[in-house]
């Protein structure tokens, strides 16, 4: 069985390699911001977002396992030498797991946040079996408006300046990641959960995590998901814990 499933150090932005002496380590709310959307002190990417679908405050989607508690728990087991101060999640829908990260990094973590990687299409489960279709709000021209509901639902708690959308696929999230040199401490994975596909995210995240950092993940009762992570925990010798639907795998300090 091969060592990695990607290799992102093959990966050069524009055909050239990644210069690293040019990033900083701490990787904050505002660098990341200007670089994807210009300067947040002159417009915020939040300032639009009742430009085009007129949403309000919602909640309602049922599949959020990530409660505050359960978030708080597990981020104590990031090694000591660690400062938490870099969260990424990858797969956010309407936003509930990131609010209840959100309002722990606000509470408890000052200058930390997190960024949320998604494309806000949906997953194959919501277009074959239209699964809560109505929580990913199909526009008349067939088009997903989710991710509005998101950008409210940040709003409305005010955590504007705590959480930061990426509108990418999980790989093209990584390699963005990966070109700045930009390492999370702890990585959320809770994307399409199609075994393979899984398995891809896994081994890509895992590379840009913090040494001593953690990568958890959500639906550890879909089959699909359980397969990959435990392949995965095999190629790189690593242990499975469990916090009921929640998985974590710590990454060894070098």
């Amino acid at each position: 069985m091969p060592e990695e499933i990607i290799d992102l150090n093959a990966i050069a932005a524009y055909g050239r390699p990644i210069n690293s002496s040019n990033t900083s380590k701490e990787v904050t709310f505002n660098q990341v911001h200007l670089i994807l959307y210009g300067d947040p002190s002159t417009k915020l990417i939040y300032d639009s977002a009742h430009k085009y679908f007129n949403k309000t405050l919602d909640q309602t989607y049922p599949h959020t396992y990530l409660k505050k508690d359960v978030f708080s728990s597990l981020i104590q087991k990031i090694h000591p030498s660690l400062k938490l101060q870099f969260v990424v999640e990858i797969g956010s829908f309407t936003g509930n797991s990131a609010s209840n990260i959100g309002n722990v990094l606000k509470e408890s973590y000052p200058g930390s946040f997190l960024l949320c990687i998604d494309t806000w299409l949906g997953d194959l489960n919501m277009w074959v079996h239209k699964a809560v279709w109505q929580h990913l709000s199909v526009s008349e021209d067939g088009r997903p408006t989710v991710y509005y509901q998101f950008l409210t639902n940040i709003i409305k708690q005010n955590l504007t300046k705590i959480v930061l959308p990426a509108s990418m696929t999980s790989i093209i999230g990584a390699r963005f990641l990966r070109t700045f040199q930009f390492h999370p401490q702890v990585i959320y994975l809770d994307s399409a959960h199609e075994q393979g596909e899984t398995l891809i995210e896994l081994s890509l995240y895992w590379n840009l995590l913090q040494p001593g950092g953690i990568l958890i993940g959500d639906d550890w009762g879909w089959r699909s998901v359980r397969c990959d992570v435990k392949k995965f925990s095999y190629m790189k010798n690593v242990t499975i814990e469990r916090a009921e639907n929640t998985w974590i795998i710590k990454k060894p300090v070098d």
